[in-house]
C-alpha cells in the first residue's frame, strides 16, 4: 500500500523534526508561580440620567376601545375628466412655415429578402464537442 507508507514515512519524518527542534532551542524561562496583579474593581460613573423604568400592571383587566361611530360620508363630486382643466386655456397661433422648395424624393436601394431554409435542430451531443476525435481517442 503506497499510501499507507507515505503517512508512515512522513509522519515519523515530521515527528522526528519535532523532536530536532525541542533539543535545538532553548527552553523558555520559568514563569513566577503567583503573578501579581491588581484585581481591585473599577467603577464608571456618569452624570447622565436614564428615564423611570415603565411598569404595566398587568393584574388590570384589558381596557377595549368603544367601537368608532359611523362616519357620515358627504356626497362626492362629480367627477370631472382632466381634460377639463386646460379647457380654458388659450392655444398659441400656429407659425406659419415658409414654403420649402420642392426636392425630388430619394430613392431607396432596398434588398430583396432570400428565403432561407431553417436550421435543422438535432438533439445530440455533438452539438458539445464530446465526440470530438481528442476526447473519445480510445
Amino acid at each position: 500500500m503506497p499510501l499507507g507508507r507515505y503517512f508512515i514515512y512522513i509522519g515519523s519524518v515530521l515527528l522526528a523534526l519535532l523532536f530536532a527542534i525541542d533539543w535545538y532551542w532553548p527552553q523558555p524561562a520559568s514563569r513566577a508561580a503567583r503573578v501579581d496583579v491588581d484585581h481591585t474593581p473599577i467603577r464608571i460613573q456618569s452624570q447622565h440620567r436614564w428615564p423611570n423604568a415603565v411598569v404595566f400592571d398587568t393584574s388590570q383587566p384589558t381596557i377595549v376601545p368603544p367601537a368608532p361611530a359611523p362616519e357620515v360620508v358627504a356626497e362626492a363630486p362629480p367627477a370631472r375628466s382632466p381634460r377639463d382643466a386646460m379647457a380654458m386655456v388659450q392655444q398659441p397661433e400656429p407659425v406659419a412655415q415658409p414654403a420649402k422648395p420642392a426636392a425630388a424624393p430619394k430613392r431607396v436601394a432596398r434588398r430583396a429578402k432570400v428565403a432561407r431554409a431553417p436550421a435543422p435542430r438535432v438533439a445530440s451531443s455533438d452539438m458539445f464537442g464530446f465526440r470530438n476525435s481528442l476526447f473519445w481517442s480510445w
